[in-house]
């Protein structure tokens, strides 16, 4: 009688150990908390997650991730995130505390097939010293893309098909959009330009544009009378059509270099707005950017 009670106890306990094993890492009706850090991210979490993730931005919308400081409610968030997404590098170092345990957390900046441009020494970003606006060049954002589909699939794996297919369409979607990039840049009678802001080199690299000057090498930090004067010539010399701010920082450099060089201010915006996908974010920038630098 004790063997039969133990033998069913054992029975017991090997079934347990099955089921447990078996059991998803997510119930299939619960939607999986994706914690990201910029808008950006966000938007490819809704992309390849659909309507099986809840998404919560950290960065307040028109704020500078380099400024950034999380509230306590955002620091909750992220606490019970199920997948945290960043960038990395300069561009969210804000979040190293928020981070939960356990979670699993995808740093953009150290995935596979994302090369790092490195800013001279005194340039864009010295803390860190390689640029973090990766997510500019669209082929790059294939990449963070694929890694979202790819760790959602792990957390919720009934639903790793669904993930799997949402790439693929995005990721189509995504080559579209380079495409009409090549298109339109192959028009551009100049490919000249100066940056308020270093955001626009990846960009610049995968579509061979040059960068002429930049005028603020790190946010918060005002730029000489005499850099500005630099800039200014710089411009002239090389006819350079426009000078490029964005929202999230102060354009007064952009608008007085401008006035002195003879040439237009005006915005790109490399983080977006609330809600708004990254395909309409770089189409509006496409069309900011062939305002300026389209024709003959």
């Amino acid at each position: 009688m004790r063997r039969a009670v133990a033998l069913a106890s054992v029975l017991l306990s090997i079934f347990g150990l099955i089921h447990c094993k078996n059991k998803p890492s997510k119930p299939s009706t619960d939607k999986v908390k994706v914690v990201v850090t910029i808008p950006v991210l966000a938007a490819f979490a809704r992309q390849v997650g659909g309507d099986r993730v809840q998404v919560t931005t950290l960065l307040s919308p028109g704020a500078s991730p380099h400024t950034f400081e999380p509230t306590p409610s955002q620091a909750r968030a992220a606490a019970q995130a199920d997948l945290v997404v960043r960038i990395g590098l300069d561009a969210d170092r804000w979040i190293h505390g928020l981070l939960p345990e356990g979670a699993p957390v995808i740093t953009a900046a150290e995935l596979e097939g994302i090369e790092l441009i490195t800013e001279n020494q005194g340039e864009a970003h010295p803390h860190h010293s390689a640029n973090p606006h990766i997510w500019l060049d669209p082929a790059y954002a294939k990449i963070i893309c694929s890694a979202i589909a790819e760790e959602l699939g792990r957390i919720d794996p009934r639903a790793q098909a669904v993930y799997e297919k949402e790439r693929d369409r995005y990721l189509t979607e995504l080559d579209s959009l380079h495409i009409r990039i090549e298109a339109a840049v192959a028009e551009f009678g100049s490919k000249k330009y100066v940056s308020l802001h270093p955001a626009w080199i990846y960009f610049a690299l995968r579509y061979s544009l040059e960068r002429v000057a930049v005028i603020v090498s790190s946010p918060g930090k005002e730029p000489t009378p005499r850099h500005l004067q630099e800039v200014i010539e710089s411009i002239k010399k090389t006819g350079a059509r426009a000078v490029f701010a964005e929202p999230q920082l102060s354009p007064k450099a952009a608008q007085v270099i401008a006035k002195e060089a003879g040439v237009e201010v005006l915005f790109l915006d490399p983080l977006g707005k609330q809600n708004e996908s990254y395909i309409k974010l770089m189409d509006r920038n496409l069309a900011v950017l062939s305002e300026a630098m389209g024709g003959r």
